[in-house]
């Protein structure tokens, strides 16, 4: 009987071989007339071809443009499943492409706050040591 491999397609991860951007779509929601979007359509539409360089600089990242009513936002999808919606309302077009820069430069993790030196799945590179692990005729022998 012949052995056949078992088909698996792999897993995308940082670090194994190649650099996969966490950050894979942006979608970017605007008002036509509406006053709170005036930053993100003067971003569109600046001299300097602003989101023409976004788009340049990273090009494996999908942008998606929607003119729909009300409050301008903009939505990260990122690789692990994530979504987040930003509200961009009354920003500037500096203020505009400074968090456009930074969301799509996060990982889609939620921030937390490191205390520890080591970040591991096991609390000791032994193991969760217990007393009541070991024979119970051999646990307070000296």
């Amino acid at each position: 009987m012949p052995v056949k491999a078992i088909p698996k397609v792999s897993i995308p991860r940082n670090g194994v071989s190649s650099f996969v951007r966490p950050c894979y779509k942006v979608s970017l929601q605007y008002c036509n007339w509406g006053g709170s979007s005036q930053g993100v359509r003067d971003f569109l539409t600046h001299p300097n071809k602003l989101v023409d360089r976004f788009a340049q600089n990273n090009k494996d990242v999908m942008f998606e443009i929607l003119s729909k009513g009300g409050h301008p936002t903009f939505t990260f999808h990122y690789a692990n499943g994530q979504k987040q919606a930003v509200d961009v309302r009354n920003l500037k077009v500096g203020d505009v492409a400074r968090k456009l820069q930074e969301y799509m430069h996060r990982s889609g993790n939620e921030p937390f706050k490191f205390n520890h030196k080591v970040l591991s799945n096991n609390e000791s590179v032994r193991g969760i040591w217990s007393p009541f692990h070991v024979a119970k005729n051999d646990r307070h022998r000296i």
